[in-house]
């Protein structure tokens, strides 16, 4: 399988994920080993800031007001640089600050969503230290401080991302599979298999395009695989082999550039192809 060609715009910045387009020229990516949010830009000059998380940040989302919420893991996965402590839950980083434990209640928040009504869905599969945790999505209601549990049909959910359509999509990690729920003021109902990603791909991050094609991070296969609106396989981008890619966005003033995270090498690279992109 043929590669396509990248330019890196940042690497040896430990393990990457959840890659943020903010409107304003800054790309927010999180070094989940090295408890930090680093802003960069997206021409490859000198990163701009870090904010520092400590445990292990994961999915970054940003609200309509500007501020950027984290699923913050803990320290899951790692035992990271950081030495600030965290607990597992929901962050916020807001006028160049962290604030820690908005959400509690979590055990390993993974990635994270703002649904067409303004509420916040985050993943949470759990991890070893708690066999006793059911893997979920969670909804947390910034109004009224309210979380709920609104998905327990995935084995390890992991990336999430709302369609045009205001579907829920969700990637089960260990299934292969990308699921979708119709949303309502209950959560989430009929559940479906929206497609599959190919060869035990290990479906980590997604994002949507402006033409509702679904782009998927797959991590055991280096590679990023689309599916058409209709979920059928339309392109395989192969990233390098063992670059394990973990996560996505689009960014450019114009939306057209594919941003992915590449755990291998900690590195964060760009595909300048005239990608037709899409916000969250």
């Amino acid at each position: 399988m043929a590669e396509v060609p990248f330019r890196v715009v940042a690497s040896g910045i430990g393990f990457t994920e959840g890659p943020l387009w903010l409107p304003g020229g800054d790309l927010l990516v999180v070094s989940m080993s090295r408890g930090l949010v680093y802003s960069l830009r997206l021409d490859d000059t000198a990163k701009i800031i870090t904010f520092e998380t400590g445990g292990g940040p994961n999915g970054l989302a940003v609200d309509k007001d500007g501020t950027v919420v984290v699923a913050q893991n803990g320290g899951a996965l790692f035992a990271g640089r950081s030495k600030r402590p965290v607990r597992p839950g929901i962050q916020l980083i807001r006028s160049g600050e962290v604030v820690d434990e908005v959400v509690t209640g979590c055990l390993a928040p993974n990635d994270l969503a703002f649904a067409p009504d303004g509420t916040l869905w985050f993943t949470d599969p759990g991890n070893s230290t708690d066999p006793s945790f059911a893997p979920r999505v969670s909804r947390y209601d910034f109004a009224t401080g309210r979380m709920d549990t609104v998905v327990t049909e995935a084995k390890f959910p992991n990336g999430l991302a709302f369609g045009s359509d205001g579907d829920l999509y969700l990637a089960d990690s260990t299934t292969d599979e990308i699921l979708r729920f119709s949303v309502g003021p209950d959560g989430a109902s009929r559940r479906s298999v929206y497609c599959i990603v190919p060869d035990g791909g290990n479906p980590d991050g997604i994002a949507f395009d402006a033409n509702g094609s679904l782009y998927v991070a797959a991590f055991e296969t280096d590679e990023v695989v689309v599916f058409d609106r209709g979920g059928a396989l339309s392109r395989r981008i192969h990233m390098g082999d063992r670059s394990r890619p973990t996560n996505l966005c689009f960014a450019g003033d114009d939306l057209s550039t594919l941003v992915v995270t590449l755990a291998s090498g900690g590195r964060v690279v760009a595909l300048d192809e005239s990608f037709e992109g899409a916000l969250p």
